[in-house]
């Protein structure tokens, strides 16, 4: 399948684990005690041009980005999607164009990429992408409207659903959405896997959070102090040792490590 095909609707039906009465966000009465602080150490560049719409580090060395380049910045004069791929020093290793297909979030598995793009309908799709020919393998429809952020823990890729207060679990294995969960907040944006807990920014609160266990349950909240962005959509990544954050409209990513 060549990846500048527009992919319709697949059919598939999603198993969405929210009760029909259930709240859109959790309540501050679930609020756990933990509070959080961390320090911001160093800054990696991530190109000069346009927009980051999706970052996942892919191993040690190596960080894709999707950038969402305006037309008032673009070579042909029309918005462009690119993927880029750098190394630590903000080298470019490789570019391609997925302008027409791709749009927001990027996350890596160890042997594909998955990015969303939007359907002629308004939907939502979810692309499997090889990484040595970068061609799309595979397209899912995925639920909610326009899910902003991804990550992989190790056997699902988690996507945050800003609009439904959640992150829906995606299943590589099943090809479907098998489980969903209320994120803190009410519109949760980047999200990022330590190897043992999930993070979570909500553009809606400014803040952001840790969801532990099988159920991702809302463990800890980081301080104001350390970070509050009200309004704005913050990505988050994690390297494997530390984590970065990339704030609206900058070039680069800001790593941090917790107190």
């Amino acid at each position: 399948m060549t990846k500048l095909m527009k992919y319709g609707s697949l059919g598939l039906l999603f198993a969405i684990a929210i009760a029909a009465n259930g709240p859109a966000f959790a309540s501050d009465d679930q609020a756990p005690d933990l509070t959080l602080s961390f320090t911001t150490l160093d800054t990696l560049s991530l190109g000069d041009r346009g927009q980051v719409a999706g970052l996942t580090w892919m191993g040690p060395d190596t960080l894709a980005v999707l950038e969402d380049i305006p037309d008032s910045l673009s070579d042909s004069g029309d918005r462009e999607i690119r993927l880029v791929f750098r190394n630590r020093r903000g080298d470019v290793l490789m570019r391609e164009d997925f302008s027409g297909v791709l749009d927001r979030a990027l996350a890596w598995d160890g042997e594909f990429l998955y990015s969303c793009g939007d359907a002629d309908d308004g939907s939502s799709i979810l692309y499997q992408i090889q990484v040595d020919t970068l061609q799309v393998k595979e397209a899912f429809d995925v639920p909610g409207h326009r899910p902003s952020a991804m990550c992989y823990d190790g056997k699902y890729v988690w996507i945050t659903d800003r609009d439904a207060g959640r992150v829906d679990r995606f299943d590589p294995e099943n090809k479907a959405v098998t489980r969903s969960t209320v994120t803190p907040g009410f519109s949760p944006f980047g999200v990022a896997w330590d190897g043992r807990d999930m993070w979570v920014t909500d553009s809606g609160t400014g803040r952001l959070y840790r969801l532990s266990g099988s159920r991702r349950t809302w463990s800890a909240t980081v301080d104001t102090d350390s970070f509050l962005f009200r309004g704005q959509d913050i990505h988050l990544l994690h390297d494997g040792g530390t984590f970065w954050y990339v704030l609206p409209q900058q070039r680069f990513a800001v790593e941090l490590r917790f107190d």
